[in-house]
Parts: structure tokens; C-alpha cells; sequence
């Protein structure tokens, strides 16, 4: 009985000790996969700056583009009026 109390007590250290050091390893892949995540939104969010960015100034572009053609419209309107 005591022999068989000894192996079922190893069996159990041998056990936790397994379960630790599953537990050790799904802790560091957690923390590898968070990096991984936080890394790729960041870079997501660095794309997502360019394209707003680059919309920004388009539509700067067009605004000054229909100002310049608005201007020398109404300067060819008031030369052709007088």
C-alpha cells in the first residue's frame, strides 16, 4: 500500500509538473501573439494615417484646382462684359 501511495504521489508531482510547464508555454506564446497583434494594428493604423492623409491633401488639390477655374471663369465674365 505504501508503494502504491508513492507512485500515485509521483504520478501527481509528475503531473503538476506537466501542467506548469504548459502553463509556462501558453503564457509565452500569449505574450508572443499579443506582440504580433499590437504590432500588425499599429501598422494597420499607420496605412489607414498614409490614406487619410493622402485624401486630405487630393481633395486640398481639388478645392485650389475649382478655385483657380472658378477665378478665371468669372475673369473671362467680367472681360467679355465690358
Amino acid at each position: 500500500m505504501r508503494t502504491e501511495m508513492t507512485e500515485t504521489s509521483q504520478h501527481l508531482e509528475q503531473r503538476e509538473m506537466n501542467t506548469n510547464l504548459a502553463y509556462e508555454q501558453l503564457t509565452l506564446r500569449a505574450a508572443s501573439l499579443r506582440e504580433e497583434l499590437h504590432t500588425e494594428i499599429e501598422r494597420i493604423l499607420n496605412d489607414v494615417i498614409k490614406f487619410k492623409v493622402h485624401v486630405q491633401r487630393s481633395l486640398e488639390d481639388y478645392e485650389t484646382w475649382v478655385a483657380d477655374e472658378v477665378e478665371r471663369e468669372c475673369e473671362k465674365g467680367f472681360e467679355g462684359g465690358q
